[in-house]
């Protein structure tokens, strides 16, 4: 796991299986480096050994609250695992019906733009 400030927006790099316990880790740090550099726009570049459970990813909306994650994030996500990727989706329809902006990626370039579009 890697948060890194790029200048417009932050970095976040996570590698191997996902659950609960390592988004909570990942955001802690996102969160620290966002407040820290007042940028509030996310990529995140993943690569899946195993994505987390869908009661897990249901469960973003009350980690996102504790970490004050709030609609000011703008966050674009990448899946380079195909297999995953899918899976991913269904953690981005339950975030946009909760309000959030943010959108599942396969490409990081595309993320990328989409991201720093405004």
């Amino acid at each position: 796991m890697a948060v890194t400030f790029m200048g417009d927006h932050i970095e976040a790099r996570s590698i191997g299986e996902k659950s609960y316990q390592t988004a909570e880790k990942l955001w802690t740090e996102i969160t620290r480096v966002c407040l820290k550099q007042d940028c509030y726009k996310v990529l995140g570049i993943a690569v899946s050994t195993r994505q987390m459970s869908v009661m897990d990813s249901i469960n973003h909306d009350e980690l996102f609250k504790k970490f004050g994650v709030t609609p000011k994030y703008k966050i674009a996500w990448t899946e380079s695992n195909r297999n995953e990727f899918d899976k991913l989706k269904n953690l981005e329809t339950i975030l946009i019906n909760r309000g959030f902006r943010g959108k599942v990626f396969a490409d990081v370039e595309e993320a990328r733009a989409w991201l720093l579009k405004d």
